[in-house]
This record gives structure tokens, C-alpha cells and sequence, in this order.
């Protein structure tokens, strides 16, 4: 039996330190940075373009007396494509007189979110779990970078059993680097 939820499962989570908070119209919600999720996409399908993608697209300023702009096109991917549309304002003021020279990156961009989004990619965030900080603190733990102790030089190992070496120096030196089981046990016996 197939698993449908293969792909929703390896993508659903979105690492932090690709995400802001930014206030969109009045409400505050949680953006991912779009090439983390072109690079997370190409991780799964391969290359842009080639595996996955965007054809036929076509932008449609039928509603640009109301100041939008649609974007309609074919999302494809490995295992399949879908048609989709999405719309976004034309102008940066209300008063329709400055045309954002950015609109279409814009709704190009928010369209592939959109699209990916679909397939399960950062679920976390479109479910409201980025609201919940426990959720949020837990996904920050999961995607933190290990921490890598500095190897404790002959040098130091000197300084430390010197008479300059204080226990406190021993102590942080024990924590903090990286350590041989011969270093330790020099270590130890000098703290007695």
C-alpha cells in the first residue's frame, strides 16, 4: 500500500532560522524565505525547471482596473502537476499610482509557496505551529547546530597544570572542549 503522506512527512517541518515574522495587511504571520524552499524542493524533485516547476504561465491584467494582477499556471512535479492561480496587488499605494516594479517576482514567488504548500512542504507553519512557542522551541532545538568543542591544545593542557591554571579554568576546560581520556585524568587529579 502507498503512503500518501510519504513526501507531506520529510517536508512538513520548517527549519527556524529560514523563517521572520512579518506583518502582512494587519496580521502577523510567519514567511519562509523562498529559496529555502526552492532548495528543499530541489532536494526532493531535483532541478527547477527540469523536475519541477512551473509551464504554461501566463500573467492576466483583467483586474488591473482594480489594481491586481492574476498569475495562472501548470505546477509539475514528479509525480504529477496541477493548475493553479493566485493574484497580488499591482500598485504599492492605495491610491493606484505607484505600479510595484516587483509584482511579478512577487507573485511568482508567493504562487510556488502556494503550490508547494499543497504537497505538504513547511505544513508546520500553514497549521499554526509556529504560533505555539513550545512547538516553536522544540523545532528550534531539532534544527540547532551541534555544537563542536575545540580540541584543548598541548599548549593549554600545559597552562592548565601549570601554577597559572586555576580550578575554575580546569573546570570550564572539562566542559567545554574537547578532551582526551589522559588529558581528563590530568586534569582531575590536578583539582586535587
Amino acid at each position: 500500500m502507498e503512503n500518501n503522506l510519504e513526501l507531506w512527512n520529510k517536508v512538513e517541518k520548517t527549519n527556524p532560522n529560514y523563517t521572520k515574522k512579518v506583518n502582512v495587511k494587519g496580521n502577523n504571520i510567519t514567511s519562509i524565505a523562498p529559496q529555502f524552499q526552492i532548495m528543499n524542493a530541489t532536494e526532493q524533485f531535483g532541478v527547477y525547471g527540469v523536475s519541477w516547476g512551473f509551464k504554461n504561465m501566463e500573467i492576466d491584467y483583467t483586474l488591473k482596473d482594480i489594481g491586481m494582477v492574476a498569475f495562472k499556471a501548470t505546477f509539475f512535479f514528479p509525480k504529477g502537476e496541477f493548475e493553479t492561480i493566485n493574484s497580488v496587488g499591482l500598485f504599492r499605494d492605495n491610491a493606484m499610482s505607484k505600479i510595484d516594479d516587483n509584482f511579478a517576482k512577487k507573485l511568482e514567488t508567493d504562487t510556488l509557496t502556494k503550490c508547494l504548500s499543497k504537497l505538504g512542504f513547511n505544513a508546520d507553519i500553514f497549521l499554526g505551529k509556529f504560533d505555539d512557542q513550545r512547538y516553536l522551541a522544540e523545532v528550534t532545538k531539532e534544527f540547532a547546530a551541534p555544537v563542536v568543542k575545540s580540541k584543548l591544545t598541548t599548549e593549554g593542557l600545559d597552562y592548565l597544570l601549570s601554577d597559572k591554571g586555576t580550578p575554575e579554568q580546569i573546570n570550564k576546560a572539562l566542559k567545554d572542549r574537547d578532551v582526551t581520556t589522559e588529558q581528563i585524568n590530568k586534569l582531575k587529579a590536578a583539582l586535587k
